[in-house]
């Protein structure tokens, strides 16, 4: 694959497991990838693996969220992060 090597900036990038962490990869690239690197992921895994890994993430931000939603029409509440959101404490009162 060539994808952008800043995406994967806390790995090494010539080490990476393509196919075994391929859901790793495709959340990278939804969060943090171009539009080449978009491109690139599509063809590479294809629609399917990409709405697998998209709806199952534990965590994608709402911009990549709804733009996943957006693309392919998927119901918001088919993805996991959607369905358990993290706690978002508060500033700290004194």
């Amino acid at each position: 694959m060539n994808l952008s090597r800043e995406i994967f900036w806390d790995v090494n990038y010539d080490t990476i497991h393509w196919e075994e962490n391929y859901q790793w990869v495709i959340c990278r690239v939804l969060e943090y990838g171009s539009l080449e690197d978009w491109k690139e992921m599509r063809k590479h895994y294809g629609d399917e693996k990409l709405i697998e890994s998209a709806t199952n993430a534990r965590s994608l931000s709402k911009k990549t969220m709804h733009f996943i939603h957006n693309i392919f029409e998927i119901p918001l509440n088919k993805f996991r992060c959607y369905n358990s959101t993290h706690s978002d404490p508060l500033h700290w009162m004194y």
